[in-house]
């Protein structure tokens, strides 16, 4: 763990937590102590994430939800509340990748 980094007792939600950066920072925080609600809206790639994380030692959940919809957020936020108590942090990384150039003309 980093020292001065710790999450120990903490409750995290982060979004987009199947994959990539989301994945990623649903690791360190789940390494820093933290209890974490992985989402994401599409439910294999969120069993391929908790399988992944599940031996770190801290609790994490699943929460299959479209962001994008205020009702699966609600959602998002009582399960999360309902099986880890609270929320402390909230890492919104959910996203939707365009194939566009990011230099223009």
């Amino acid at each position: 763990m980093l020292e001065g980094f710790d999450l120990t007792g903490k409750v995290a939600i982060v979004t987009g937590g199947n994959g990539g950066l989301g994945l990623g920072i649903a690791r360190g925080m789940a390494n820093a102590g933290a209890a974490v609600a992985l989402v994401g809206r599409n439910q294999d790639k969120l069993d391929a994430a908790y399988e992944n994380l599940k031996g770190i030692g801290s609790r994490i959940i699943r929460v299959q939800a479209d962001v994008s919809k205020e009702d699966d957020v609600k959602r998002m936020v009582k399960e999360t509340v309902a099986a880890l108590g609270r929320v402390d942090i909230l890492f919104n990384n959910a996203a939707i990748s365009y194939a566009h150039s990011a230099a223009r003309d």
